[in-house]
């Protein structure tokens, strides 16, 4: 093997490896491009489920506090349909003893 074939095999192998290595560059690019938008896609798509499960919170939420509410009010009404029921007793009871009292005056 002459000189000039050596230098051959090796100015050769260098461009295989240069060929490789870009192969490898290339190949590496594209990984880095479809991992970059499935973590951008996983991203968007957790987004989407914490708004939509934050969304239904807020509902769940507004319904158990509408019912709370609701169930809050007829408390109250009851308690002041009690506290008329019972001013209006004492009231009756009030206006029967002023009455005697003032019907034990006159006589």
């Amino acid at each position: 093997m002459s000189g000039i074939e050596t230098v051959r095999i090796i100015v050769d192998a260098e461009r295989e490896a240069a060929r490789i290595l870009q192969d490898a560059a290339n190949k590496a690019s594209e990984i880095r491009k479809r991992l970059d938008s499935r973590i951008r896609e996983q991203h968007e798509e957790i987004v989407h489920r914490a708004k939509e499960e934050g969304s239904l919170l807020v509902r769940e939420a507004e319904v158990k506090g509408k019912a709370e509410a609701a169930a809050y009010e007829k408390e109250t009404e009851q308690r002041v349909r009690q506290a008329l029921a019972s001013a209006s007793s004492k009231k009756e009871k009030a206006a029967a003893k002023v009455v005697e009292l003032v019907l034990e005056l006159k006589t």
